[in-house]
């Protein structure tokens, strides 16, 4: 982005992981109406008896969002709040990652925060057909940079390298279409070249499997951002 122009709200992408902690399935935060991040600074005041007046120190920030997602059947952000919502999710099942990207700072790949984080649902408004999600950001944030291909986003940190991995199912030496594919927990089916894509984390070891109902395939292996694909031949 050049310098002068104004940053409006499609340049900040906010992502939630509908995956497990260590198979990421990043869903985009679409329909949301407002995406603006809440510092929520905590500050303590010392009146120190040197001085006439207080003294205001900032001691942390504990970022969060309130995401009122506009209600449309099928969509990824609403399916995965809703399910939140129905379900009544507390305690883990609340627990998620949040992905924040800054498209206005970056070329290639751009400033981004990696954090864990909790969801509770504020609100399910049928009249004005929204559902309300209150995250906040729990522990650490990682700084790092991410880029979007396909609509999938890659995080890199210096502690911590994702990557995402695309699998082809075949049976017989044909892409299988419409296989299920499980890589640590993740369910995924297979599109029509037979290929599904899971965002992995460098150096952690997986279990893959694939099955058409019939026919089935597996795997363990330790992913290494050095190879993205792997071939699973059902037999």
């Amino acid at each position: 982005m050049d310098d002068g122009t104004k940053i409006k709200k499609f340049h900040n992408l906010v992502f939630i992981n509908g995956g497990t902690p260590t198979v990421y399935d990043w869903k985009q935060i679409r329909k949301a109406t407002d995406n603006a991040v809440t510092m929520n600074a905590e500050t303590t005041e010392y009146d120190y008896i040197v001085d006439e007046s207080p003294t205001l120190v900032l001691e942390k920030y504990k970022p969060g969002m309130s995401l009122p997602i506009t209600m449309y059947k099928g969509e990824a952000d609403y399916e995965y709040f809703y399910d939140k919502y129905y379900n009544l999710k507390t305690g883990a099942d609340a627990e998620s990652k949040i992905l924040l990207i800054d498209y206005a700072h970056g070329t290639t790949s751009y400033n981004a925060w990696l954090a864990d984080c909790v969801v509770v649902i504020d609100s399910m408004n049928p009249v004005e057909s929204t559902i309300t999600a209150n995250i906040t950001m729990n522990g650490t944030i990682t700084q790092g940079t991410a880029t979007v291909t396909a609509g999938v986003p890659v995080f890199t940190a210096a502690t911590e390298t994702q990557f995402v991995m695309t699998f082809t199912c075949t049976e017989s030496a044909v892409a299988e279409a419409g296989a299920t594919i499980q890589c640590g927990g993740v369910e995924k089916l297979t599109d029509a070249s037979g290929k599904a894509s899971f965002t992995l984390i460098d150096g952690l070891t997986y279990t893959v499997g694939v099955t058409n109902g019939t026919e089935e395939a597996s795997d363990i292996f330790e992913a290494d951002s050095g190879v993205t694909t792997m071939a699973l031949a059902m037999v």
